[in-house]
């Protein structure tokens, strides 16, 4: 007793059967798909492939997955674009890709900063968007100088800034000050 399976192609078409296969007391047969012919490709209609590397923004260099090496940290704490206070007060609110630019970091690591630190607490529009104060900058200034610089863990910042808030405050605007220095000479160098 031989049965016949009739089955249909993806476009509800039956199909012709290709092979028998004998099974005991009953014949099977398994259908093949008709094949569509391939549409013929010319070097003309592919689009032209880059084989650089791929960067993902203007400013941040090819990036890896998971956690930043401290190398590439150090690399990156001298190419910080933060104004200095004398333009931060220029504006009253910063949104926060704008501040995520100038560290060099991604929003969600503001984002997390904030929850991590309770000082910092910029305004919050309706839709939810976070804007920062020129106090907030200063303070994400901190921040960064102790976890970047300094290599402080989350908890080691905490405690420090709980700790030594006049102390943080006179080594940041020190740092600021030698920051300025060193741009100055360096400018002066450039131009003899």
């Amino acid at each position: 007793m031989a049965k016949h399976l009739h089955q249909l192609d993806l476009f509800g078409l039956e199909t012709e059967p290709s092979v028998t296969i004998k099974a005991p007391k009953e014949k099977l047969t398994v259908y093949k798909a008709p094949v569509a012919a391939a549409p013929t490709l010319n070097e003309d209609s592919l689009p032209a492939v880059s084989r650089a590397p791929m960067s993902f923004s203007k400013n941040h260099p090819l990036h890896k997955r998971g956690r930043k090496s401290f190398a590439s940290m150090d690399a990156e704490i001298n190419s910080l674009q933060v104004p200095a206070t004398e333009e931060l007060v220029k504006k009253l609110y910063y949104p926060i890709g704008e501040v995520a630019v100038w560290f060099n970091v991604n929003t969600s690591l503001i984002r997390y900063w904030e929850k991590e630190f309770k000082q910092l607490q910029p305004r919050k529009t309706r839709k939810g968007d976070r804007l920062f104060r020129a106090q907030d900058i200063e303070f994400l200034k901190q921040i960064y100088y102790l976890l970047r610089e300094k290599k402080y863990s989350i908890e080691g910042a905490k405690n420090y800034l709980k700790n030594n808030k006049e102390k943080a405050d006179k080594d940041l605007s020190l740092l600021n000050s030698l920051k300025d220095i060193k741009t100055f000479l360096v400018s002066l160098k450039a131009s003899l």
